[in-house]
Parts: structure tokens; sequence; C-alpha cells
């Protein structure tokens, strides 16, 4: 006698049945978690009546993470949401086919293993995780049933994860940026001595546009709007000399963007394969040059270094930490760019004072004691 067949709606994928069945004119997609036919048709039973409570008796409906999943990334108007997504698609398979209120720490403790068993930085895991957190508030807070019921009655408690593996800042020395500078590709290299010049983040840079130059002030500025930052506070970039010199080398460059990709269009990044093999060589050089073994943060050294090199050049110039936060765009409350001449011409003398001679190539030195007032910047002054 032939095996009996699976009941209507049930199909077997990789050894696990699963649910495909319009039940009351709603359609069940998902896993019954089980390899045994016997228990997946129970679970089915189980999936049906639910429905009909839910239809007849107006009891709560029951969702799938995966649901709530699907739902925020429709409604999703967030910067990142690209990078939410990502997030989701990850943890996806681990609880992606499990019912809301199974969605706690216990559930995604599989995930967290896996993660940090591949050397993903704690950090990095964290970010899922609130994306994850994030799901299920809408899902409380927002998303609700044909009866008016929250789809979740409470969010449970994700605890933040730290297995004390933050990376520290590393800020490079004038020696360091020779070696980078010495290997980079010339596109790389203006990208590089921008940051190290400006103090922008990598996103702000790539969205960096010729329409947000002032027109109304003669020292180089662009004024970056909330919306392109990571604090969501408008923003000032003040060039340098060295900066500015790179601006004027890539005017009439076809581009809305004043780094734009190889196609012209926006860069979608900075940490590319020319990046990440440039920084080996960069380490290798500096090997070469000292005899010694390179620094393991200058040889993984990351974009957003060159930011904290920035700043950590400032204070070394005796820049007053009013004005250094003002420059790095960080949220103080009353962030804007709204600056008046005699406030740009301080920001100019701060990112100034990284100035100095060329040694070679792009590498400054610092002088001591911050440089005073040009002539032009005096009248501005005044």
């Amino acid at each position: 006698m032939g095996q009996k067949r699976a009941a209507s709606g049930l199909y077997l994928r990789k050894g696990i049945w699963h649910i495909d069945k319009q039940v009351h004119g709603r359609r069940i997609c998902q896993s019954s978690g089980t390899t045994e036919k016997a228990e997946a048709e129970a679970f089915l039973a189980h999936v049906v009546e639910r429905c009909r409570k839910h239809l007849l008796y107006g009891e709560p409906e029951q969702y799938t993470f995966e649901d709530a999943a699907v739902r925020y990334a429709k409604e999703g108007t967030k910067k990142s949401l690209d990078r939410d997504l990502q997030d989701l698609t990850m943890v996806m398979p681990y609880i992606g086919q499990l019912l809301l209120p199974q969605v706690h720490s216990g559930t995604l403790q599989p995930f967290i293993a896996k993660r940090k068993q591949e050397g993903v930085k704690s950090a990095t895991v964290n970010r899922t995780l609130t994306i994850v957190k994030l799901v299920l508030k809408r899902a409380s807070g927002q998303y609700r049933d044909t009866n008016g019921h929250p789809w979740l009655l409470s969010v449970p408690e994700i605890p933040t994860l730290d297995w004390h593996d933050k990376r520290k800042p590393y800020p490079i020395s004038a020696q360091e940026e020779a070696c980078l500078m010495a290997v980079l590709s010339p596109d790389l290299q203006d990208i590089a001595t921008f940051l190290i010049h400006t103090g922008l983040r990598a996103r702000e840079l790539c969205a960096l546009e010729w329409a947000w130059e002032r027109q109304d002030s003669p020292i180089v500025c662009f004024e970056i709007s909330g919306e392109h930052t990571k604090n969501n506070q408008d923003k000032l970039v003040v060039c340098n000399r060295v900066a500015r010199a790179i601006v004027e080398s890539r005017r009439g460059n076809g581009s809305r963007f004043v780094f734009p990709s190889p196609k012209g269009g926006r860069r979608s990044d900075v940490k590319g394969t020319g990046w990440r093999s440039g920084r080996e060589r960069a380490a290798d050089l500096l090997e070469s040059e000292t005899g010694e073994r390179s620094p393991a943060g200058f040889r993984r050294l990351r974009v957003h270094d060159l930011r904290h090199t920035f700043g950590q050049r400032l204070r070394r110039c005796g820049v007053v930490n009013e004005t250094r936060k003002d420059l790095l765009g960080h949220c103080n409350g009353d962030v804007t760019t709204r600056y008046s001449a005699v406030e740009v011409a301080e920001l100019y003398r701060g990112v100034e004072s990284l100035c100095g001679p060329v040694l070679g190539g792009n590498i400054l030195a610092f002088p001591a004691k911050l440089p005073q007032a040009s002539t032009s910047e005096k009248a501005i002054v005044r």
C-alpha cells in the first residue's frame, strides 16, 4: 500500500514541511519547523483553527517575524533602510518563521553564537539586534490586525552584547600618512587627504554635491543637510588650502558630485578593494622603511580613522573644543550651518592650522601654534 499523501497545503522543502494554503481568504506561507509529516499536519490544523477563531470570534491574529519584517521594509523611510534589510536578511533563517511572541533573546542565541563564531564584532551583531528590536517595537506599537489588536502585546528585552572587542580608533602619524598616500590611487589619495583635512564621514563625502557649495563666502564651504549626516544635523564643511586645492582640481568633472563614482554617479562607498589592498601595501612600505612590524591598527586602517586623525590633529594644534565640535559636526543641541562671517573665519583658522609646508606628496606638517589670520580673513572678521 502506498504512503498516504500529506494534507493539502503542506509541501516538503529541504527536509522540512512548509505550509502554503489559503485559509479563510488569507494565504498562509510559513515553515512548520518539523521534518515529521504528522507533526506538520497537526501544526497546519492549529494554524487553520487560529485563523477561524480570529474571523469568527475576533481573537487576535498571530503574525510571524517575517510578516512584520516585510511590512517594515514596505513602509520604511530611514536613510539606512538598505542596511537594515541586510541585517534582517541575515537573521531571517533563525527567527523569520517564528510567531512574534516567540522572538526573544533565547531564540536569537543561535544567530548570536554563529556570528561570534564567524569572528564578527559585538557592535556589528548589536546593530542587527537593534533592527530586530525596532521591528518588534513597530509590531507592538503601530501594526494592528483587522480587529484592531496589536500584532505583539509587549516587546521582549534583548540585552546589548559586550564581548570587550571594540576596536580602538587609530589616528595615523605623518609617516604613516606618507606611506598610505604613496600607494593609493590618485582618486583615493584625493579622498583620503580630503577626509584628513575636513573630518567628513565617508558617507558624507560620497554624497557631497557641487550644488551644496556656499556662494556667499570667500572661503570654500559646503552645506550638508541633515538627511545626509549621521546625527540628522545640518553640517558646514570648511575647506582649508589643501582641501580647497582638491575641490578646485575636480571642478568641471561633469558630475553633480564632487567625488563621483567612475561612472559619474554617486559613489556607494570608499571601503572597496582599492582601500583594503592599499592599506596592506602601506603597512608593508612602513615596515620596509622602519625595519619594524607595522602596527595592527595601521594594517587594518579604517576610512573612519581618518576622521579620528582630523580630530586629534586639531586638538594638537590647540583648536578649542567648541570649534572642534563644530568642525566634526558633533550634535550639541544648537548646530546650524547659518554661521556668521566671523564664525566661518574662526572655523577656517581651525582647519587651516592643519596645513604646513609640503613634505612630499600630500603629507603635511602641523605648526606648533595656530597661524595668524590672513588679510582676507581679517577683513571678514571686521
